[in-house]
Protein backbone atom coordinates (compact mmCIF):
# COMPACT_ATOMS: atom_id res chain seq x y z
CA UNK A 1 0.00 0.00 0.00
CA UNK A 2 1.51 3.29 -1.11
CA UNK A 3 0.61 6.65 0.39
CA UNK A 4 0.56 9.49 -2.16
CA UNK A 5 -1.37 11.73 0.27
CA UNK A 6 -4.38 11.78 -2.04
CA UNK A 7 -2.61 12.16 -5.39
CA UNK A 8 -3.72 8.72 -6.57
CA UNK A 9 -7.31 9.54 -5.51
CA UNK A 10 -7.29 12.69 -7.66
CA UNK A 11 -5.73 10.94 -10.67
CA UNK A 12 -8.12 7.95 -10.46
CA UNK A 13 -11.24 10.12 -10.25
CA UNK A 14 -10.26 12.70 -12.91
CA UNK A 15 -8.93 10.11 -15.39
CA UNK A 16 -12.12 8.05 -15.17
CA UNK A 17 -14.62 10.92 -15.21
CA UNK A 18 -16.56 11.29 -18.47
CA UNK A 19 -17.07 15.05 -18.03
CA UNK A 20 -13.35 15.73 -17.59
CA UNK A 21 -12.39 13.24 -20.33
CA UNK A 22 -14.77 14.96 -22.76
CA UNK A 23 -12.69 18.14 -22.41
CA UNK A 24 -9.16 16.77 -21.92
CA UNK A 25 -7.31 13.49 -21.52
CA UNK A 26 -4.15 15.18 -20.21
CA UNK A 27 -4.13 14.89 -16.39
CA UNK A 28 -0.81 15.35 -14.58
CA UNK A 29 0.27 15.04 -10.95
CA UNK A 30 2.82 17.81 -11.39
CA UNK A 31 3.27 21.50 -10.64
CA UNK A 32 3.80 22.21 -14.35
CA UNK A 33 2.46 20.64 -17.54
CA UNK A 34 5.29 18.89 -19.44
CA UNK A 35 6.57 20.98 -22.35
CA UNK A 36 6.13 18.02 -24.70
CA UNK A 37 2.35 18.00 -24.06
CA UNK A 38 0.72 18.93 -27.40
CA UNK A 39 -2.71 19.77 -25.93
CA UNK A 40 -3.40 23.31 -24.75
CA UNK A 41 -6.28 22.01 -22.61
CA UNK A 42 -4.86 20.22 -19.58
CA UNK A 43 -5.31 19.51 -15.89
CA UNK A 44 -2.38 19.45 -13.50
CA UNK A 45 -2.55 19.15 -9.75
CA UNK A 46 -0.15 19.51 -6.84
CA UNK A 47 -0.14 19.82 -3.05
CA UNK A 48 -0.51 23.34 -1.69
CA UNK A 49 -1.18 22.65 1.96
CA UNK A 50 0.61 21.05 4.84
CA UNK A 51 -0.34 17.81 6.47
CA UNK A 52 -1.32 18.64 10.05
CA UNK A 53 -0.62 15.36 11.84
CA UNK A 54 -2.08 16.78 15.08
CA UNK A 55 -5.57 16.13 13.68
CA UNK A 56 -7.34 12.83 14.36
CA UNK A 57 -7.93 12.54 10.62
CA UNK A 58 -5.93 13.24 7.48
CA UNK A 59 -6.64 16.51 5.64
CA UNK A 60 -4.61 18.14 2.88
CA UNK A 61 -5.25 20.86 0.26
CA UNK A 62 -4.37 20.40 -3.41
CA UNK A 63 -4.48 22.86 -6.30
CA UNK A 64 -6.01 21.55 -9.52
CA UNK A 65 -5.14 23.85 -12.45
CA UNK A 66 -7.65 23.74 -15.32
CA UNK A 67 -5.87 25.17 -18.35
CA UNK A 68 -7.45 25.99 -21.73
CA UNK A 69 -7.09 28.48 -24.62
CA UNK A 70 -10.15 30.53 -23.57
CA UNK A 71 -11.48 31.65 -20.21
CA UNK A 72 -14.80 30.00 -20.96
CA UNK A 73 -13.14 26.64 -21.75
CA UNK A 74 -10.95 26.90 -18.66
CA UNK A 75 -14.02 27.51 -16.49
CA UNK A 76 -15.91 24.64 -18.18
CA UNK A 77 -13.01 22.33 -17.35
CA UNK A 78 -12.97 23.62 -13.75
CA UNK A 79 -16.70 22.90 -13.42
CA UNK A 80 -16.14 19.37 -14.79
CA UNK A 81 -13.34 18.88 -12.23
CA UNK A 82 -15.61 20.23 -9.48
CA UNK A 83 -18.41 17.89 -10.53
CA UNK A 84 -15.99 14.93 -10.51
CA UNK A 85 -14.32 15.61 -7.15
CA UNK A 86 -16.73 17.58 -4.95
CA UNK A 87 -18.21 15.41 -2.20
CA UNK A 88 -16.80 12.37 -3.94
CA UNK A 89 -15.64 9.37 -1.91
CA UNK A 90 -13.23 7.00 -3.63
CA UNK A 91 -10.81 4.31 -2.52
CA UNK A 92 -7.26 4.63 -3.78
CA UNK A 93 -3.99 3.16 -2.55
CA UNK A 94 -5.77 1.33 0.26
CA UNK A 95 -7.34 4.50 1.71
CA UNK A 96 -10.89 5.84 1.48
CA UNK A 97 -10.74 9.53 0.48
CA UNK A 98 -13.39 12.24 0.40
CA UNK A 99 -12.97 15.62 -1.31
CA UNK A 100 -14.58 19.05 -1.20
CA UNK A 101 -13.91 21.76 -3.77
CA UNK A 102 -13.66 25.55 -4.16
CA UNK A 103 -13.47 27.03 -7.68
CA UNK A 104 -11.55 30.23 -8.43
CA UNK A 105 -11.79 32.71 -11.31
CA UNK A 106 -10.02 32.23 -14.66
CA UNK A 107 -6.57 33.82 -14.75
CA UNK A 108 -5.64 35.26 -18.17
CA UNK A 109 -2.51 34.05 -19.99
CA UNK A 110 0.80 35.64 -19.00
CA UNK A 111 1.94 35.77 -22.65
CA UNK A 112 1.07 34.36 -26.09
CA UNK A 113 2.52 30.95 -25.23
CA UNK A 114 0.31 30.64 -22.12
CA UNK A 115 -3.39 29.75 -21.73
CA UNK A 116 -6.15 30.61 -19.26
CA UNK A 117 -6.01 28.87 -15.89
CA UNK A 118 -8.89 28.34 -13.49
CA UNK A 119 -7.62 27.04 -10.17
CA UNK A 120 -9.69 24.59 -8.18
CA UNK A 121 -8.78 24.05 -4.52
CA UNK A 122 -9.49 20.51 -3.37
CA UNK A 123 -9.48 19.56 0.29
CA UNK A 124 -8.87 15.82 0.62
CA UNK A 125 -9.76 13.98 3.82
CA UNK A 126 -9.51 10.44 5.10
CA UNK A 127 -9.67 8.73 8.48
Amino acid sequence: MSDTLGGDYIFDVLSADAGVSAITDAVYNARMVPQAEPSRTTVNYYRIGTWDSRLDYFQLDWSVDCRAPTGRDSMALAVAVKDALNRRTHEAGGFLYHGTVRVGSPIPPADEADVYNTSVTLTVRRR
